[in-house]
Parts: C-alpha cells; sequence; structure tokens
C-alpha cells in the first residue's frame, strides 16, 4: 500500500503542529457573555465592553507573559543578615512579580468598587475584570484579594462617626492607599490569620495583644510617618501570603477575646541609630523566620513570623475579632471562586484553541465525538460555575450599597447614585441579597474549588503530553494553571469547613431567615411560565433539600455536610441556567440546562440496551455549540 512518509522525521524536518491561537478570553468565552448580559443592563455592559476586550487581549501579551515566567523563574527569597551580621529579613521579589501587581493597581483590579465606578454594578464589572486576569496575575491577585476585604473592613469602620482622631485619620490615609490606582503610592495588605494550633479554626489563636499605650520610643512612626498603634502583639504566624505587602490586618488574643488588629508593615529607626544602622525603616516587631515551599503559587511570598512587640490598631470592638474579620473572609472567599473560574477558563480558552487547530490521522480532532463530549461536559459546568458566581458578586453589590451611602455621608467625596438590587434573578430587595450572600458564599468558595481543580486536570489531559509541560511559553501553559488551583480548596477555608459553614447558617440565629429568603428566591424564578419542567425540577430539588435538613439530626447533617453544601449548589446554578435561559430564550442556553440537569442527580444514563436511535448525532452537535457557540466552528487557525 502507498504511503505518504517517504523521508525520516527530524528535528528540523516532518510533522509540527501548528501553534493554536489563543482568541481573547472575554470575546471567545461564551459563559462569560452570557453572565453579563443577565447580570448587567444593556447600556453598562456596552460600555464595558471596551475595557473587557482590551484588557483580556493585554494579559496575554508577551510583555505580561514574560513577566509570569520572571516572577516564575525567580521566585521571591530571604536575606535574612547583613554583611555584618545584623538581622535584616529583606524579602526580595522579581521584577516580573512587582510588574504585575503594578498593572493590576493600574487597572482597577481593587479600586472599581470602591470608586463606584459603575454604581450598583461595580463588583460585577471588578469581578468580571479579575475574571480576566486571574490566569495571568502569577499570584498577585492574592494581595489584591486582601486588599479588597481590608478596605471593606475599613470602609465599614470609616462609615461609623463614632470612629475620631488618630485613629480615624491612620485609618482614612491606609483606606485611601488601598484603593488607588497609583502603583507608586497603592498600598498592599497581608492577612495573617493561620497559626499552629488552629490552622482554619481561629479560635485557637495564641498571639498574645497588650495595651501599651506608651511606645518605648515615641520619635518612631510607621514608615508612612502616622504614629504607631497603642497595642502591642506577640507571637507566631504559620501561613502568611503577600509577605511583601505595606501593611497587615491579623487576629491576636486580648483579655476579652479574639480581636482584629491593624499594623504597617515597617517603621522609622530613631535618629540616633539611623547613621549606624544604615537604613531609615525597619520591619514593625516582626521577623521572617522561613518562607514556605509550595506546590503551587511559587511567586507568592508565602511565610512564618515571629511577631514581637509588633504595634498596632484595634480594629472594632474588643473581643469580637471573628466577627470583624468575616468581612475580610467573605470577600476574600468570593474572589476564590472568581479565581477558580479565571483558571479554569483560560485552561478551557486554550483547549478550545487546540480543538480548532489539531488533526487526528487526516480528521480534525473536533469530529471525534467522544473528544467533544469530554470538552462539551466541562463547558457546561463551567458556564454553571461563572452564573454562580456573578450571582453571588451581584449579591455582594446590592449589600453594600448603604454602607457606600453611610460612607459618602461621613467622609464625603463624588456623589453617586447608590441603592437597588440591580439585575439579579429572582432578587427582591437588599434583606433578601443579605441573607443570600451569606449562606452562599462559602458554598460558591467550595463547589467551584473542586470543580476548577478537576476541570484543568481534564484540560491537561485534552492537549496531550502538551498539557502536562511546565513550559515558558505562558498562553499555553495549563500545567502552571493546574498546580496553583489546587490551593483553592485549601485557603481561606478547605471544603469540609465550606460545608460547615453552611450547616452554621442553616442551624444558626438566623436560619429561619436565610431558609425563608432562599425559598422565594427559588420559587421567583420557577413560578413563571416557560421551562415548566426544568423548574418543577429545581422547586422539587428545594422542597428536598429543605424537607431532609429539617427531618434529620444536626450531627447526621453535620457527617453528611459536603453533600449538603453541593446539593445546595446544585439548585442555585440550576435556577440561574434556567434565568439564563429564559433571559432571551436563546437555544444554546436552553441546550446548556437541559445537559447540566441531565448530568445531576439520577442524571440519564449513557449507555442503554437499545442506543439512542440516531439521536447521538444531535447531541454531538449540540455538543459543538456548547463549547464554541456553533455547529461547525470556523477558522481554525483564524486570528482575530
Amino acid at each position: 500500500m502507498a504511503t505518504r512518509f517517504t523521508t525520516p522525521s527530524s528535528s528540523t524536518e516532518g510533522f509540527f503542529q501548528a501553534a493554536p491561537y489563543i482568541q481573547s478570553q472575554f470575546d471567545d468565552d461564551h459563559a462569560l457573555q452570557r453572565a453579563l448580559k443577565l447580570f448587567l443592563p444593556d447600556r453598562v455592559r456596552e460600555e464595558l465592553i471596551p475595557e473587557l476586550s482590551s484588557f483580556s487581549k493585554l494579559v496575554l501579551t508577551p510583555k505580561v507573559t514574560t513577566w509570569i515566567n520572571d516572577a516564575e523563574r525567580n521566585p521571591p527569597y530571604l536575606k535574612s543578615w547583613d554583611s555584618w551580621g545584623r538581622r535584616r529579613d529583606v524579602l526580595v521579589t522579581s521584577e516580573g512579580w512587582r510588574n504585575l501587581q503594578a498593572l493590576g493597581i493600574e487597572s482597577g483590579i481593587v479600586a472599581i468598587p470602591y470608586h463606584c465606578e459603575r454604581g450598583l454594578y461595580s463588583r460585577v464589572h471588578q469581578f468580571a475584570l479579575y475574571h480576566l486576569w486571574a490566569g495571568s496575575a502569577a499570584w498577585v491577585n492574592c494581595p489584591s484579594l486582601m486588599v479588597n476585604g481590608v478596605a471593606a473592613l475599613f470602609r465599614k469602620h470609616l462609615s461609623d462617626p463614632a470612629v475620631k482622631g488618630s485613629e480615624r485619620e491612620v485609618l482614612r490615609s491606609a483606606y485611601e492607599k488601598l484603593t488607588s490606582r497609583d502603583p507608586d503610592s497603592a498600598w498592599t495588605t497581608g492577612q495573617w490569620m493561620t497559626e499552629r494550633a488552629g490552622g482554619s479554626d481561629v479560635s485557637q489563636t495564641e498571639t498574645l495583644a497588650t495595651y501599651a499605650p506608651s511606645p518605648p520610643d515615641a520619635e518612631v512612626t510607621a514608615a508612612d510617618n502616622h504614629p504607631l498603634g497603642p497595642w502591642k502583639l506577640d507571637g507566631f504566624k504559620w501561613f502568611s501570603s503577600a509577605t511583601d505587602a505595606d501593611m497587615v490586618v491579623m487576629l491576636a488574643r486580648t483579655q476579652k477575646g479574639i480581636s482584629t488588629f491593624f499594623a504597617p508593615m515597617r517603621k522609622t529607626v530613631s535618629a540616633a541609630a539611623r547613621d549606624a544602622l544604615g537604613y531609615e525603616t525597619e520591619l514593625n516587631g516582626i521577623s521572617i523566620q522561613r518562607l514556605k515551599n509550595k506546590l503551587g503559587t511559587r511567586a507568592l511570598p508565602t511565610a512564618e513570623l515571629v511577631l514581637n512587640g509588633t504595634r498596632s490598631y484595634l480594629i472594632g470592638e474588643d473581643g469580637k475579632g471573628t466577627k470583624e474579620i468575616a468581612t475580610v473572609l467573605n470577600i476574600a472567599r468570593i474572589h476564590n471562586g472568581f479565581t477558580a473560574i479565571g483558571l479554569w477558563g483560560r485552561g478551557l480558552s486554550v483547549v478550545r484553541a487546540f480543538g480548532r487547530a489539531r488533526s487526528v490521522g487526516q480528521k480534525p480532532l473536533l469530529d471525534k465525538t467522544a473528544y467533544v463530549t469530554t470538552v462539551a461536559k466541562m463547558h457546561i459546568q463551567y458556564r454553571a460555575d461563572v452564573l454562580f458566581n456573578y450571582f453571588v458578586a451581584a449579591l455582594l453589590g446590592a449589600v453594600e450599597q448603604e454602607q457606600i451611602k453611610a460612607f459618602r455621608s461621613v467622609v464625603g467625596g463624588a456623589s453617586v447614585a447608590v441603592g437597588g438590587v440591580g439585575r439579579a434573578p429572582g432578587l427582591r430587595d437588599t434583606q433578601m441579597a443579605e441573607h443570600l450572600l451569606r449562606l452562599l458564599t462559602p458554598a460558591l468558595k467550595g463547589v467551584t474549588a473542586k470543580t476548577a481543580i478537576a476541570g484543568l486536570a481534564e484540560c491537561m489531559e485534552c492537549l496531550g503530553g502538551v498539557g502536562y509541560l511546565e513550559n515558558d511559553d505562558q498562553v499555553y501553559n495549563v500545567a502552571r494553571l493546574f498546580r496553583d488551583a489546587n490551593v483553592l480548596s485549601i485557603w481561606e477555608g478547605t471544603t469540609d469547613m465550606m460545608a460547615h459553614d453552611v450547616l452554621r447558617v442553616v442551624y444558626g440565629k438566623t436560619s429561619v431567615a436565610a431558609l425563608t429568603a432562599m425559598r422565594d428566591w427559588v420559587k421567583a424564578t420557577c413560578t413563571t411560565p416557560g421551562l415548566s419542567k426544568q423548574k418543577d425540577t429545581m422547586s422539587a430539588w428545594w422542597d428536598e433539600w429543605e424537607s431532609w435538613l429539617q427531618n434529620v439530626e444536626r450531627e447526621e447533617a453535620e457527617m453528611k455536610a459536603r453533600v449538603v453544601m453541593e446539593q445546595l449548589a446544585d439548585v442555585v446554578q440550576g435556577v440561574l441556567l434556567i434565568a439564563d435561559a429564559e433571559s432571551d430564550g436563546d437555544e444554546i442556553a436552553i441546550e446548556v440546562l437541559n445537559a447540566w440537569l441531565s448530568t445531576r442527580r439520577a442524571g440519564v444514563g449513557l449507555i442503554d440496551d437499545e442506543g439512542s436511535g440516531g439521536f447521538w448525532r444531535d447531541e454531538s452537535a449540540r455538543n459543538l455549540r456548547a463549547v464554541y457557540g456553533v455547529d461547525t466552528p470556523v477558522g481554525r487557525q483564524a486570528k482575530l
């Protein structure tokens, strides 16, 4: 038989795979497009399209990918001692890390909602940008999520007229730096809670706080020349990310209990010692014991820290630190959800490009129905995860409106229209939004972290051996995304901790109000005409979930906490997929809804005795539409 192979291959001759062309994630990601259409008014969405499209192209440019490479190749390191034997603990980060951090700050990754750039829709705007950023950020987004949470905490306290004097001045100065778009003056912050005794259980905090309003040297100030706080902290922090930050918020134990404190990272050196030491600032009673060696997030400096007289300010009520830090934690958990879809979404964009470019034998890879089925299954779950994330972001935006109004009345600033609940489907009022936000935030974090980790493993497999490579061509480096994603189910609380946090709401003081809000939200979406079969399914799932919890002992619910959380997420995602499909009757959105439903609970069997009678061809075409938005992807190598 004749063969087309007449000459041997070599390192320079033979077949070479044409490089898949990675399109802008904003333009190529139909799930993101659908979410913005659902949660933003047309006017706002159209105004944001140029910014989001431009940013999604920027994060894939050689300039940015070079910074990612530099941050990955040159992880942070510690210089503990100077040439003369003095302890300095100088943390050295790469130029790539610093440039990426500057880009995120300039782009408003944190600033957007605090400047109320899109009013009620500022949180959706912010997280859409963050969604596109996560895959290229090399984990400068970790300090960003901490800044976001701490800025919200400080805004809450600055809204209180009772906060006065030097404390108000210090908090306002820090807040303005945290929410700045100027990389030269903007601050980042750490969030130090984890200790050896408790891990995520902050009740085991061993760091002690002592009120000592008379500092040893009154001449010494914070590095920004504000006075140091009246409290001193002593203890040890076991996992402390963003060690290169300008300030830190942390927990410590007072005589009244766990409390929240704010400390500048650095302080001035006294004039008497300055000339002898040769430097003007030093760490504020902090020493870095060592940096952690991690599976992923390698560019992010994570350390063990010793606190020895760290001067700080008490934030909020003494002994109520767990309540205060919840503001920071909840925003961090929403960021975690968006990081999950940001990393997975980037991996899926590589898979889509590979599918357009690759052939097997002499046929396009997209003719392989098993491959397309695998990819479609990922895209269907990804769309559900995307809608879940944007719904929670919309809830946060609605809940914050009264606080923004209070902040503006106390602090001043440009007049901004606030109020309302926006376009979130089924959302009745701010009170409903508040209860849903508290119930669903841990579920969002717990569920989307696991699906993203599994999804990125599948993305690697879809690329074959190339998917497993840690190469310098960062636009194709799915392996980096996968190893980094594994932290998502651990930090800010493990999956089991998130599941138990859901149960804390279900069995807590606000249980009746929270479950009523959830029930009303489901019914508001599922009792309208249209898509009746799908809506009946969602209503039945909710009734089953609520009834089961009402009829079991709490201990049994705790044993099955993950299942409780996952099935709650199923209800939320199902309702949102219905709302998406119903918003404009989009045929693909309805197909995605039905395909997603077939994978849940009892589901639909893939193999039966009689076969499908040819309907598998319709399903195969549906799979292509779920992935690419069209029946036959064109321009396999077409550029934008």
